[in-house]
């Protein structure tokens, strides 16, 4: 995470500096500093007082300007790097011994109490519980128990047509989680990049393993991996702006 977060500062600060107006922020910033000392120096000055709020006001918003282009360009790479870090930092895998639940999410116009529904477990996997229709969710559920190390694919056959999902290895250290597979779709793609998408005409809009999320610790304290890594890259981002000449 740490790696990670100083890479990402090193390419926001980058996406900034190319994007943004450093001489106008530079110019804006003196502005800035210099309403703030004239209310300092002319407290008792009531009409000075009014015109240095009056252009500090005015210099606050034309940063807020000056900032808003870069920012919406770094939204997209951010975007991309945090839907891939989801996969490696926001789950556990589960471990020999424990369970978890499998959720089928269908298409509105799936009659849920008509389709045929079957799980297909490979090897090191057991099926707990026969299915649970959620009618009124449009859902189907069972639950499950890893038994050993998984190699191959969960198949659920709906009406015939089969369709799978992956299982996560076991893993003691930092691995890829995925635990959503969504059907064809460029948003759902982008939030789920782990699988590769069920067909856009499927009756499928989604499978997905529910498994524990984890955090990271540091100094037996747990964070969530969205608040390390945007502490993280904050302060690496602070720390190399002035090496790299970077107004910001």
């Amino acid at each position: 995470m740490i790696l990670i977060s100083f890479l990402t500062a090193l390419l926001m600060l980058f996406i900034y500096k190319k994007t943004s107006n450093q001489a106008a922020i530079k110019q804006v910033k003196s502005q800035i500093k210099a309403s703030l000392l004239e209310l300092r120096l002319y407290q008792n000055d009531f009409r000075t007082l009014l015109s240095s709020q009056k252009e500090l006001l005015t210099a606050n918003w034309r940063y807020l300007l000056l900032n808003f282009k870069p920012l919406l360009i770094m939204i997209i790479p951010i975007f991309l790097i945090l839907a891939q870090l989801n996969l490696w930092f926001n789950y556990k895998s589960i471990q020999p011994g424990e369970t978890f639940l499998l959720k089928v999410k269908f298409i509105d116009e799936v009659d849920m109490e008509g389709i045929n529904l079957d799980l297909k477990a490979p090897k090191g996997l057991t099926v707990e519980t026969p299915v649970l229709r959620i009618i009124d969710e449009k859902e189907a559920d069972w639950r499950l128990r890893l038994e050993d190390q998984v190699s191959e694919a969960l198949i659920i056959t709906v009406n015939g047509q089969r369709f799978q999902k992956e299982i996560p290895s076991i893993k003691n250290s930092l691995g890829r989680v995925s635990t959503i597979r969504v059907r064809k779709n460029l948003w759902q793609e982008l939030l789920y990049p782990g699988e590769k998408p069920l067909p856009a005409e499927s009756v499928i809009k989604r499978i997905e393993v529910v498994y524990p999320e984890q955090r990271l610790n540091c100094l037996g304290i747990g964070f969530h991996w969205l608040v390390a890594y945007f502490l993280l890259s904050i302060i690496f981002g602070l720390a190399l702006k002035r090496p790299f000449k970077v107004e910001i």
